[in-house]
């Protein structure tokens, strides 16, 4: 059975605890959007005070939301950070911070002169006339590849510039995603910086390099339509094939990473 929370007009994806989570980091944002310290992209807030001593609000982040994420801090504000969440009994993530620029979008322009879906498949653009059905065909997709889709709300554009693909076959099934958009934030260091990634692709089309096509449109979109090309992405450092796409499309690791405190009781395993 699927449960959808919805508030508004917007819609929450995943599993009903991570539904959960992206409804009360929504709520939490229209209170705090106009504070430069916080930034979202739709599926929790995340914390820009990059200080060590800063921890005490990421957990209380991690408390209200289930998940504290705060990006691009150094590895020894990482090291600080960690011992003071786990003496708060919450787990942590920690990724990489990878980024790419205007060579990025000529990257991607290249491969995309010399590289196609297979016929067979059909690209299709998040919007107004994105179906229900399509949705959580999309949604089945990305959890199957261990991906939260963001809310709908920045899927179709709502909350900001975004370009999220999806590839169809004949037969109406959604085999691969793709998606580009700005996250939302009043802090001037981070405007213009465009989220990508949520690359999946079903278990029978893989090795054909679908992600990596509908990853590379979505960034030549951001910078045609809109003229971003700021990108950023998150990436495990075991995700080795989110690394080779990655680097493949101009992306390299910043030197900084992401944290993200996580507290399992309020997530509910979401």
């Amino acid at each position: 059975m699927r449960f959808i929370h919805m508030s508004g007009r917007n819609r929450y994806f995943g599993t009903v605890e991570q539904q959960g989570l992206e409804r009360r980091a929504d709520l939490l944002w229209q209170i705090v959007k106009d504070d430069p310290s916080y930034c979202f992209h739709g599926r929790a807030v995340g914390l820009l005070k990059r200080r060590a001593v800063d921890v005490g609000a990421q957990i209380a982040l991690a408390r209200l939301q289930g998940l504290g994420p705060s990006p691009q801090l150094t590895p020894e504000t990482i090291e600080a950070r960690i011992s003071e969440i786990e003496s708060a009994d919450l787990s942590v993530e920690v990724q990489q911070r990878w980024s790419a620029d205007e060579l990025g979008v000529t990257m991607s322009r290249d491969f995309l002169r010399n590289s196609a879906l297979p016929t067979e498949l059909t690209v299709y653009e998040i919007g107004i006339n994105t179906s229900d059905e399509e949705f959580d065909k999309i949604d089945d997709l990305t959890q199957s590849c261990g991906i939260l889709l963001p809310s709908s709300a920045f899927l179709r554009g709502d909350a900001g510039p975004a370009v999220c693909l999806f590839a169809k076959t004949s037969d109406g099934r959604v085999i691969g995603f793709a998606a580009a958009l700005v996250q939302a934030t009043c802090a001037p260091s981070e405007q213009g910086k465009v989220w990508w990634g949520f690359l999946s692709t079903s278990d029978e089309w893989r090795g054909r390099g679908i992600a990596k096509v509908l990853g590379a449109m979505a960034m030549v979109s951001m910078a045609d339509r809109y003229g971003l090309s700021n990108f950023e992405t998150g990436i495990l450092s075991e995700n080795a094939a989110s690394i080779a796409v990655s680097k493949k499309l101009g992306f390299s690791t910043s030197g900084l990473l992401d944290l993200l405190a996580i507290d399992a009781q309020t997530l509910s395993k979401g």
